[in-house]
Protein backbone atom coordinates (compact mmCIF):
# COMPACT_ATOMS: atom_id res chain seq x y z
CA UNK A 1 0.00 0.00 0.00
CA UNK A 2 1.55 3.44 -1.04
CA UNK A 3 -0.13 5.22 1.94
CA UNK A 4 1.58 3.46 4.20
CA UNK A 5 4.98 3.01 2.57
CA UNK A 6 5.30 6.78 2.20
CA UNK A 7 3.96 7.13 5.91
CA UNK A 8 6.33 4.45 7.01
CA UNK A 9 9.16 6.01 5.01
CA UNK A 10 9.25 9.70 6.46
CA UNK A 11 8.80 8.37 10.03
CA UNK A 12 11.71 5.83 9.95
CA UNK A 13 14.19 8.35 8.28
CA UNK A 14 13.45 10.52 10.94
CA UNK A 15 14.11 7.85 13.79
CA UNK A 16 17.01 6.91 11.57
CA UNK A 17 18.62 10.37 12.06
CA UNK A 18 17.72 10.65 15.54
CA UNK A 19 19.18 7.61 17.11
CA UNK A 20 22.03 7.79 13.81
CA UNK A 21 20.97 3.84 12.36
CA UNK A 22 22.63 3.96 9.04
CA UNK A 23 22.82 0.70 7.06
CA UNK A 24 26.10 1.58 5.31
CA UNK A 25 28.75 4.73 6.10
CA UNK A 26 30.34 6.05 3.20
CA UNK A 27 33.38 7.62 3.24
CA UNK A 28 34.14 10.24 0.26
CA UNK A 29 37.76 11.34 1.03
CA UNK A 30 38.60 6.89 0.55
CA UNK A 31 36.18 6.21 -1.48
CA UNK A 32 34.99 3.43 1.49
CA UNK A 33 31.67 1.64 1.92
CA UNK A 34 31.24 0.04 5.45
CA UNK A 35 28.15 -1.93 6.88
CA UNK A 36 26.61 -0.13 9.67
CA UNK A 37 27.33 2.94 11.24
CA UNK A 38 31.35 3.27 11.81
CA UNK A 39 33.34 6.52 12.86
CA UNK A 40 35.16 8.61 10.83
CA UNK A 41 38.03 7.39 9.29
CA UNK A 42 39.96 10.33 7.08
CA UNK A 43 37.57 12.92 5.81
CA UNK A 44 34.14 13.36 7.07
CA UNK A 45 31.99 9.95 6.98
CA UNK A 46 28.12 9.92 5.69
CA UNK A 47 25.61 8.50 6.68
CA UNK A 48 22.64 9.46 4.52
CA UNK A 49 22.72 7.10 2.49
CA UNK A 50 22.80 4.87 5.16
CA UNK A 51 19.61 6.40 6.34
CA UNK A 52 17.73 6.38 3.29
CA UNK A 53 18.56 2.70 2.64
CA UNK A 54 17.23 1.72 6.39
CA UNK A 55 14.07 3.87 5.87
CA UNK A 56 13.63 2.34 2.52
CA UNK A 57 14.01 -1.41 3.69
CA UNK A 58 11.76 -0.66 6.59
CA UNK A 59 9.14 1.23 4.48
CA UNK A 60 8.85 -1.82 2.30
CA UNK A 61 8.17 -4.29 5.28
CA UNK A 62 6.23 -1.94 6.63
CA UNK A 63 4.26 -1.49 3.24
CA UNK A 64 3.58 -4.96 3.06
CA UNK A 65 2.20 -6.14 6.37
CA UNK A 66 -0.08 -3.12 5.59
CA UNK A 67 -1.42 -4.88 2.51
CA UNK A 68 -2.03 -7.79 4.75
CA UNK A 69 -4.17 -5.42 7.68
CA UNK A 70 -7.88 -4.27 6.96
CA UNK A 71 -8.18 -0.93 6.67
CA UNK A 72 -9.42 0.25 9.43
CA UNK A 73 -6.68 -1.16 11.53
CA UNK A 74 -4.28 0.45 9.47
CA UNK A 75 -6.16 4.02 9.97
CA UNK A 76 -6.47 3.42 13.82
CA UNK A 77 -2.10 2.44 13.43
CA UNK A 78 -1.56 5.52 11.35
CA UNK A 79 -3.63 7.70 14.10
CA UNK A 80 -1.91 6.41 16.88
CA UNK A 81 1.53 6.88 15.72
CA UNK A 82 1.03 10.44 14.76
CA UNK A 83 -0.72 11.06 18.66
CA UNK A 84 2.50 9.23 19.26
CA UNK A 85 4.87 11.58 18.06
CA UNK A 86 3.07 14.56 18.71
CA UNK A 87 2.61 13.74 22.61
CA UNK A 88 6.08 12.57 22.86
CA UNK A 89 7.62 15.61 21.48
CA UNK A 90 5.20 17.92 24.07
CA UNK A 91 5.36 15.35 26.99
CA UNK A 92 9.41 15.19 26.48
CA UNK A 93 9.56 19.21 25.82
CA UNK A 94 7.76 19.82 29.52
CA UNK A 95 9.96 17.26 31.07
CA UNK A 96 12.97 19.07 29.49
CA UNK A 97 11.77 22.61 30.75
CA UNK A 98 10.78 21.18 33.95
CA UNK A 99 14.63 19.87 34.64
CA UNK A 100 15.88 23.29 33.88
CA UNK A 101 13.68 25.36 35.99
CA UNK A 102 13.85 22.85 38.87
CA UNK A 103 15.88 23.78 41.96
CA UNK A 104 17.00 19.90 42.71
CA UNK A 105 18.80 17.56 40.05
CA UNK A 106 15.93 14.95 38.71
CA UNK A 107 17.77 13.38 36.36
CA UNK A 108 14.91 10.71 35.79
CA UNK A 109 12.95 13.62 33.52
CA UNK A 110 15.95 13.85 30.51
CA UNK A 111 14.86 9.59 30.30
CA UNK A 112 13.58 9.78 26.57
CA UNK A 113 11.67 5.81 27.99
CA UNK A 114 9.46 7.65 30.54
CA UNK A 115 8.56 10.40 28.05
CA UNK A 116 7.39 7.50 25.09
CA UNK A 117 5.99 5.65 27.92
CA UNK A 118 3.33 8.56 28.74
CA UNK A 119 3.44 9.66 25.44
CA UNK A 120 1.98 6.27 24.46
CA UNK A 121 -0.42 5.71 27.05
CA UNK A 122 -1.81 9.95 25.66
CA UNK A 123 -1.85 8.03 22.34
CA UNK A 124 -3.69 5.12 23.47
CA UNK A 125 -6.40 7.11 25.35
CA UNK A 126 -6.51 9.70 22.34
CA UNK A 127 -7.39 6.85 19.75
CA UNK A 128 -9.92 5.42 21.78
CA UNK A 129 -11.72 8.33 22.27
CA UNK A 130 -12.01 8.96 18.20
CA UNK A 131 -15.68 8.01 17.08
CA UNK A 132 -15.64 4.50 15.40
CA UNK A 133 -16.77 6.03 11.69
CA UNK A 134 -13.30 7.83 11.53
CA UNK A 135 -11.75 4.91 11.42
CA UNK A 136 -13.31 3.19 8.85
CA UNK A 137 -11.51 4.26 5.74
CA UNK A 138 -8.26 5.18 5.48
CA UNK A 139 -7.56 8.96 5.02
CA UNK A 140 -5.00 9.56 2.66
CA UNK A 141 -4.23 13.10 3.93
CA UNK A 142 -1.89 11.49 6.08
CA UNK A 143 0.26 11.17 2.97
CA UNK A 144 1.43 15.19 3.08
CA UNK A 145 0.65 15.44 6.93
CA UNK A 146 3.32 12.88 8.09
CA UNK A 147 5.82 13.88 6.07
CA UNK A 148 5.73 17.52 6.79
CA UNK A 149 5.69 16.81 10.14
CA UNK A 150 8.92 14.70 9.46
CA UNK A 151 10.15 17.53 8.13
CA UNK A 152 9.61 20.28 10.48
CA UNK A 153 11.12 17.66 13.39
CA UNK A 154 14.14 17.02 11.09
CA UNK A 155 14.67 21.04 11.02
CA UNK A 156 14.23 21.53 14.75
CA UNK A 157 16.99 18.80 15.43
CA UNK A 158 18.85 20.64 12.96
CA UNK A 159 19.40 23.88 14.44
CA UNK A 160 22.06 23.88 15.88
CA UNK A 161 24.36 23.34 13.03
CA UNK A 162 22.62 26.13 10.80
CA UNK A 163 22.95 28.33 14.13
CA UNK A 164 26.97 27.44 15.12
Amino acid sequence: MAAAFTIAYAVIYVICTEVNLPLITYHPAIGEIDMLWRPVKRGPAMYWYGWMLTSLIGAVMVAGVATLVPEAWLQRAIAFGSFLAVSYLVVYSIALFIYDQASVEMEFLKWRSLSLVAAALIASILVTAIPREWHKRLWYGWVCVVPIGAIAVLAYYLVPYFTQ
